[in-house]
């Protein structure tokens, strides 16, 4: 069983890669952070992939990648770059550290496929291996797939408000890499669930505190304030749907058979 490593910061992204990654037949340990990270590798769980996020506060996965380059129990230890945003520069920096770079949001199978490369199957093992561990997720049962996507869901209205006030705050302070950071974040769950005017919203502010642009971002933070708003209604009504599905299928295997 492959061992994998994933490091995001973005809770829905994180959670989804955990249970899907698991599903798909791989040992899994997740970190919120480099530092989480770097704690994870000095502990009992010795990964064979480690799949991060490229952006995230309090140290990048560049940053990691360079850390784990520079001891001998780890030089050779496969990395997978997850980004939604990555300029020319970065892809090559990590590529110069042997690292894989994949776009978010990527597939199950674009990652598997990685994945297992980085983790030396053979490449007459490796459609086998992909096909195999596709076809678990594929036999995850419906209830299951039906209560990750609620609890994804409702994970990313819960963040929400923290999100959104830490881009508003980070814009009145005209702080371009706290809106940077934040934007980044916000987007990365967002297009994780699919909400692709909010996390274009979200890209666009994100690009505009990279570039230093924040005196007056005003308008672009109500832009992303108000898809935020209207995309946790919409997640709220789905996972309700979904919940309330899966209960009453729950009703229906629980009633007993018809007497004959």
């Amino acid at each position: 069983m492959v061992k994998v490593l994933v490091v995001e910061d973005e809770d829905t992204t994180r959670l989804m890669l955990e249970r899907r990654l698991t599903w798909a037949g791989y040992r899994v340990r997740v970190a919120a952070s480099a530092d989480e990270a770097t704690d994870a590798l000095d502990g009992a769980f010795a990964p064979d992939v480690v799949v991060t996020d490229m952006f995230m506060p309090g140290g990048s996965g560049l940053s990691l990648a360079n850390s784990l380059r520079e001891h001998p129990a780890s030089a050779d230890l496969p990395v997978i770059f997850l980004s939604g945003r990555a300029l020319p520069g970065d892809v090559s920096a990590g590529r110069s550290l042997g690292a894989t770079y994949l776009a978010k949001p990527c597939t199950l199978a674009d990652l598997a496929r990685a994945i297992d490369e980085a983790a030396g199957t053979s490449t007459d093992e490796l459609e086998d291996v992909v096909r195999r561990r596709l076809g678990d997720v594929a036999g995850v049962e419906e209830e299951a797939e039906r209560a990750l996507t609620a609890r994804l869901l409702r994970t990313f209205v819960a963040g929400a408000p923290p999100a959104i006030a830490a881009v508003e705050r980070a814009a009145a302070a005209q702080d371009a890499p706290a809106l940077e950071a934040a934007a980044h974040r916000l987007a990365g769950g967002a297009a994780t669930l699919g909400a692709d005017a909010l996390a274009a919203a979200c890209r666009t502010l994100e690009e505009r505190a990279h570039e230093g642009d924040v005196a007056d971002v005003a308008d672009q933070v109500r832009v992303v304030a108000d898809q935020l708003a209207r995309t946790c209604e919409v997640f709220t009504e789905l996972a309700q749907e979904l919940e309330e599905d899966a209960l009453v299928e729950d009703v229906v295997e629980e009633e007993p058979a018809p007497a004959p």
